[in-house]
């Protein structure tokens, strides 16, 4: 087996209600040392904070390179929720070298899915953003990317039609 392949881990974030997508595999088989951490239901965010911090910290001091790291949100409406899975995706923004940090969650309702895309832009405006490929999916989606958009036929109509070149 490759060396670098070898060397490679990944972190799996398990916030307290978050389910576990199918396609999580696909990012582990490409970083195969991997570690998870999850929030138990009576864990307070900030105690789930450090135990996630500390356990960047260990990784860090390993031999091997953090490449994946996904964090599997519920969605919770509490301010303090909030906060601290930004701290989480920001640290681990950090301590990845290179590769991905995948937001995740099943279909939740909009507002959710709204909030999940608003955080990952703030991390791709980040100091340290550059090297980290920043994504967010949802488990009933089959790959992280939307469908192409298919051009809407218009029915004909007597109304005028715009000129694609000027006159």
């Amino acid at each position: 087996m490759d060396m670098d392949q070898d060397s490679r881990s990944s972190i799996v974030i398990i916030e307290a209600g978050a389910g576990w997508p199918a396609w999580i595999a696909e990012y582990q088989r490409r970083a195969p040392n991997a570690t998870v951490v999850a929030q138990t239901a009576s864990e307070g965010h900030a105690e789930f904070r450090g135990r996630v911090l500390h356990r960047l910290d260990e990784i860090g001091r390993g031999p091997n390179v953090l490449s994946v790291a996904v964090v599997l949100c519920a969605e919770n409406a509490q301010d303090e929720a909030r906060s601290v899975r930004e701290s989480i995706c920001n640290a681990l923004s950090s301590a990845l070298d290179g590769g991905d940090l995948v937001l995740a969650a099943t279909d939740d309702a909009e507002p959710f899915k709204q909030e999940l895309f608003a955080l990952a832009g703030r991390l791709c405006e980040a100091p340290h953003a550059s090297r980290v490929n920043v994504r967010v999916r949802f488990s009933s989606s089959e790959s992280g990317t939307m469908p192409s958009v298919m051009p809407v036929t218009r029915p004909s109509s007597s109304a005028p039609r715009r000129a694609a070149n000027s006159e």
